[in-house]
Order: C-alpha cells, then sequence, then structure tokens
C-alpha cells in the first residue's frame, strides 16, 4: 500500500500545494487563486466568470467565493459583462501582475525542488509519464465498468 501509485501522487500532491499555500501566505494568496490568476493571464488578462469555472473545472460558488477574495485583496477587478455574455467580467489589476513574477519564482523553486537528483533525460521521462497519466485519467476518470454485473460501478483509479 505504501508504494500505490495513487496514493504516491496524492502526497506529492498533497505536499507541493502545502509548500504553495505556505509561500504564497505572504502574498494574501492560496494555491487556487494563483490558478485562477494565471488562467485569466492566459486568456490575455481578462475573462468572464463563465469562463474560468469551464477551464479551471470547478462550481460556480468555489469560483465565486475565489474571485471574491482576490478582488477583496486587489489582484483583480469585476464588472459586469455584455448581455450576451450573462457573465461578469473579471480581469487581473497591475498588483495582481507585479506579484505573478514572485509567484512564478517560487514555482520554479518548486519545480527544481522536485526534480533534484533527476537527470534531464529522467526529467523528460517523468515528464511524459505523467502527460500519459493526466491523459489516461481524463479519458477514463470514473467511467462505467459494464462488465461489473452490470451494476455500474465507478472507478477513480485509487
Amino acid at each position: 500500500m505504501k508504494n500505490d501509485i495513487g496514493l504516491l501522487l496524492k502526497r506529492i500532491s498533497c505536499n507541493i500545494k502545502t509548500r504553495a499555500d505556505a509561500q504564497l501566505n505572504q502574498y494574501g494568496l492560496t494555491l487556487s487563486q494563483v490558478h485562477v490568476l494565471r488562467c485569466i493571464e492566459a486568456s490575455g488578462g481578462e475573462t468572464t466568470q463563465k469562463a474560468l469555472e469551464q477551464k479551471l473545472e470547478v462550481s460556480h460558488p468555489t469560483i465565486v467565493g475565489l474571485i471574491a477574495r482576490l478582488e477583496k485583496n486587489g489582484y483583480v477587478v469585476c464588472r459586469a459583462g455584455t448581455a450576451k455574455e450573462r457573465s461578469k467580467r473579471v480581469a487581473v489589476t497591475e498588483k495582481g501582475r507585479e506579484q505573478k513574477k514572485q509567484i512564478e519564482r517560487h514555482r520554479q523553486r518548486t519545480d527544481q525542488l522536485l526534480l533534484k537528483g533527476l537527470s534531464q533525460e529522467e526529467t523528460g521521462t517523468l515528464r511524459h509519464l505523467l502527460e500519459v497519466l493526466v491523459q489516461n485519467t481524463e479519458k477514463e476518470a470514473f467511467a462505467i465498468d459494464s462488465a461489473n454485473e452490470g451494476i455500474g460501478e465507478i472507478h477513480s483509479g485509487l
């Protein structure tokens, strides 16, 4: 059980989140909020709340809370969207763009820590294998197993 791939990935994920949240705390940010900021930046610095929900695969109440905290701390501004959009528009502020540079440095240091002791070839192999795992889980996650006596058991991969 200690070497179970799902548990190992979970431990790595939890360790990364704990480290990131500790580093980001000094900016009044969480890792989830940084994901929102990066998504907005990747959309040209402004996007709709609905687009963020879809891109980040989170619920409406979750994105509303994340955006509210980001706005309260001055990292984003919100305004009404067009009638066609029927969704609030969210844009990164100058403060948000400035913090992105600091946050990127923290992300790079975390990557260096994760890859410490690995050769470039091993790093490439790891990246490839992780991409395969992502593809596999996106294709097969929660697939219904119709061969399981018709019960429709849900597989989570763990």
